[in-house]
């Protein structure tokens, strides 16, 4: 008997999402798609937020989904953009080290690299590991929020704020070294 009620229970919740995804599709579809001006991710992300609105609380939140949905939307497009225009930090210790090394040849603006790439590094000792992880994973290691999350064990909007703090508290750091 209590088999039959989680099974009737769980067709009542299916029939619910899927008449919530056939009428809110379109409309998350156009919203992504004119956000994102034609970006061919527009199908991709639409199915990130019904898997994230799966995902979440839907059941409490059935009152207005659409609303939801559309809250989500504006997550994932946030992302998708942060994503597009994400800069990524090359630091190559072998040519730093062969430039010390050798220091026959070098100009003032290989010198000057050399003493900014010090200075950065000593500011990234002064950050606290969980935003010196997150920066440098994100944007010398070229990963995303998410994957930096799954690495760090945490989510991804910790990431994005420890990345955030980061940047603010490096900038302090490398104005009070000049």
């Amino acid at each position: 008997m209590e088999q039959q009620t989680v099974n009737a229970e769980n067709s009542g919740a299916g029939a619910v999402l899927e008449e919530i995804f056939r009428r809110c599709t379109p409309d998350l579809h156009r919203y992504v798609q004119r956000r994102l001006r034609g970006s061919a991710d527009v199908a991709d992300l639409t199915q990130e937020i019904f898997e994230r609105f799966i995902r979440g609380d839907w059941q409490a939140r059935a009152r207005n989904p659409s609303a939801y949905l559309f809250g989500i939307a504006s997550n994932v497009v946030a992302d998708a953009l942060m994503a597009e225009r994400r800069d990524v930090v090359t630091y190559d210790s072998d040519v730093v080290s062969a430039a010390t090394e050798s220091g026959a040849g070098t100009t003032q603006a290989d010198a000057d690299t050399v003493a900014l790439q010090d200075e950065l590094t000593r500011a990234l000792q002064h950050l606290p590991e969980v935003h010196r992880v997150a920066l440098l994973l994100t944007k010398r290691d070229g990963l995303s929020s998410r994957e930096a999350a799954q690495r760090m064990g945490t989510t991804e909007g910790s990431v994005r704020v420890y990345v955030c703090e980061a940047r603010a508290k490096l900038k302090i750091l490398l104005k009070q070294q000049a």
